[in-house]
């Protein structure tokens, strides 16, 4: 369903699953390298937020993350961004690589 351009909101429609079901699954497509992170899944300012949270705080646990993100912040999403910074150092050549 992503690969037919679906929302992760349409996909969990259809499936009959929770949002955060389907954002947890899609995360764990994206950090096994399934899945390439689509930018529009999350705002650029939620993700930049998350992004920074996670340097500061470290992405070990995602509740500090969630606290500094705020409210408008969801676990999900998180999920999402950190799979994809967890996807980047796997990668060869990344910084984390050398």
């Amino acid at each position: 369903m992503l690969e037919e351009g679906r929302t992760l909101e349409e996909i969990a429609q259809i499936r009959g699953r929770r949002l955060e079901t389907v954002m947890d699954m899609v995360a764990r497509l994206v950090e096994g390298g399934n899945v390439e992170f689509n930018p529009a899944w999350i705002s650029e300012e939620k993700r930049a937020t998350i992004e920074a949270a996670a340097a500061r705080l470290g992405s070990g646990r995602m509740r500090p993350i969630k606290e500094a993100g705020g409210p408008e912040v969801t676990y999900g999403e998180i999920r999402l961004v950190l799979a994809r910074l967890a996807r980047e150092r796997q990668k060869p050549g990344s910084a984390s690589q050398l």
